[in-house]
C-alpha cells in the first residue's frame, strides 16, 4: 500500500451522513417535513453529546427537544420549527432547577423524515458546520408541549428507556 494514501486516509474527515448540498435539495421542501412531523415523537439518535433523545412535535407545531441523562436528570429545549427559544434543568425526580431562554439562531434544527440538523454556537465547537442525529424511530404523538405536560412526560421517557434496554 501508498504510505502517502494511508496518512492521507488518516486525516480524511469522514463523509456526513447528510451533505450541505442534500440539505440545499430538500430546502424546497421544508413545509412538507414540518407537516410530516406534526403530531409525532421522534427517536433519535445522535450528535454524540446527546446520544438517543426524543424530539416531540405537537399539532401546533410546537417543539420539546428532551435529552435524558441516566442519573435522571433532564434537559428540554422547546422551541418551533426552526429551533429552540428556551431551555429547561431538571433534577432527578423530576425537579425544576432552572431555565434560561435561548436567542434566535442559537439552536436552530431542520427536522427531516429521516434526520434532523442541528446548527448553532449553543453547540460544542465542530469542524463541521452542523450535527446530523438520525431518526430511528417515530410514534404517534397527541399532547400539547407546556411545562407540566414536561413534568409529566420526563418519567414516563426514563421508565420507556428502562424497559427498551437504553444504553448511555
Amino acid at each position: 500500500m501508498d504510505p502517502v494514501k494511508l496518512i492521507a486516509g488518516l486525516f480524511k474527515k469522514p463523509r456526513p451522513p447528510i451533505t450541505p448540498e442534500e440539505i440545499s435539495k430538500r430546502a424546497v421542501k421544508l413545509e412538507t417535513y414540518a407537516e410530516w412531523s406534526r403530531c409525532k415523537r421522534l427517536l433519535v439518535f445522535d450528535p454524540p453529546f446527546w446520544g438517543f433523545h426524543d424530539l416531540f412535535i405537537d399539532e401546533n407545531l410546537n417543539h420539546a427537544l428532551v435529552s435524558l441523562k441516566e442519573s435522571g436528570e433532564a434537559f428540554v429545549f422547546t422551541g418551533d420549527v426552526k429551533g429552540a427559544r428556551s431551555i429547561r434543568k431538571y433534577s432527578p425526580g423530576p425537579v425544576f432547577d432552572s431555565q434560561e431562554a435561548i436567542g434566535p439562531g442559537m439552536l436552530e434544527w431542520i427536522v427531516y423524515d429521516d434526520f434532523v440538523v442541528y446548527h448553532g454556537p449553543f453547540l460544542p465547537l465542530s469542524r463541521s458546520p452542523y450535527y446530523v442525529g438520525k431518526v430511528a424511530a417515530h410514534f404517534p404523538f397527541h399532547g400539547n408541549i407546556s411545562e407540566k405536560w414536561e413534568l409529566e412526560v420526563i418519567p414516563d421517557l426514563l421508565e420507556w428507556y428502562k424497559t427498551h434496554d437504553r444504553k448511555s
